[in-house]
């Protein structure tokens, strides 16, 4: 009995040996949200300011979900956006479109302390990475070149966090984000208010070169179709019509509605023709303005073109075929192509784009 007792008590940890030769030697790691893939690219030169549009919004390390968040801006915070990113594969609920912004102040950013100078508080070569986080596998937030002065705020694990330099970035949802243009809030109100002071010295002398217009037009008036309608010369503009200011935009707006319902143009309109019978030919125009998408199924294009100011409905605006427009949803653009009416919707006209560039 005494042997088989000394026989099981020394087969036991044998047994167990076996046991754990069987089993994984390590651990699998937690799965980790992969990042995703970068579709799109754009460089904002300059870059753009925007404000936050919501609360308590996430500030991460990459342009995805698998980034780290490093801080959070609240509803009215004031960003710069450097680039506009679109993700070509993205995990559930995670948005395409994000914007790489400047480090936001008060959130703060690490550099391996064996890098530093701690008596001098200067880096000690180039290239030195800025991290989200005390560790190598955070986030790379930009750099410091060599001798780079460091403001030290805490350490921790032989990495220093610092207040971030101006070349720190970081990455934002860009549906959080509502752009602006400042040069064109500025700039634009003003010109049309000193333009009418200096046209009454002028005036004078412009009344003999208006002269020959007139008579250019009624000269072949005997022989001309035109002389029978009173109506000017074709003279359909070639090249894009300058960006108009929003009383131009609105009396040519008036001019199409009034040719999609074949209704006579007021007395005393400069160039009004007496029997308009059909829409005119489109012309080329450009217009300013701050793009969303034409959430009505029924809408005559896919995307819609809003005032800066006002954000009244200038246009509805339909891209080329093939035309990522996807990408200036949420920005401010100038957008050059021909405007006219469609029928089913004479309130507001539809441009088809042939350039469309971001504003400065």
């Amino acid at each position: 009995m005494k042997l088989k007792v000394w026989i099981v008590a020394a087969l036991g940890p044998l047994a167990a040996v076996m046991v754990m030769a069987q089993e994984p030697a390590t651990t699998p790691a937690a799965p980790t949200k992969k990042a995703s893939s970068i579709k799109k690219k754009i460089v904002l030169e300059p870059p753009v300011a925007a404000t936050v549009k919501s609360a308590h919004v996430n500030v991460r390390g990459k342009a995805s979900f698998a980034g780290e968040t490093l801080g959070h801006l609240q509803k009215g915070d004031p960003v710069t956006v450097l680039e506009q990113i679109t993700l070509g594969r993205t995990t559930q609920d995670e948005p395409a479109d994000w914007a790489k912004i400047a480090m936001p102040p008060g959130i703060l950013v690490w550099v391996d302390g064996e890098l530093v100078d701690a008596a001098a508080k200067t880096t000690k070569r180039g290239k030195v990475n800025l991290r989200g986080g005390p560790g190598e596998n955070y986030s790379v937030l930009g750099r410091l070149d060599k001798g780079a002065a460091i403001k030290e705020v805490k350490s921790e694990k032989g990495w220093i966090a610092i207040e971030a330099p101006t070349n720190a970035y970081a990455f934002v949802a860009a549906e959080f984000l509502e752009m602006q243009s400042v040069p064109a809030v500025v700039v634009t109100p003003p010109s049309p208010t000193p333009t009418p002071a200096p046209e009454p010295a002028p005036a004078p002398a412009s009344p003999p070169a208006p002269a020959p217009e007139p008579q250019a037009v009624t000269a072949p008036a005997p022989g001309s179709p035109s002389a029978a309608t009173n109506e000017p010369a074709a003279t359909a503009p070639v090249a894009p019509a300058p960006a108009s200011s929003q009383s131009d935009v609105n009396r040519e707006l008036e001019a199409l509605h009034r040719a999609v319902a074949n209704e006579p143009a007021p007395i005393g309109t400069p160039g009004a023709p007496s029997g308009l019978s059909e829409p005119p030919t489109p012309r080329i125009v450009t217009r300013e303005g701050f793009v969303r998408r034409a959430y009505n199924i029924q809408a005559p294009a896919d995307y819609e073109l809003h005032d800066i100011l006002t954000g009244r409905l200038i246009d509805y605006v339909q891209p080329k075929k093939g035309q990522n427009f996807k990408i200036f949803v949420g920005t401010r653009i100038t957008v050059t192509g021909p405007e006219g009416m469609d029928p089913r919707w004479p309130r507001t006209p539809v441009l088809e784009v042939q350039t469309a560039a971001l504003m400065p």
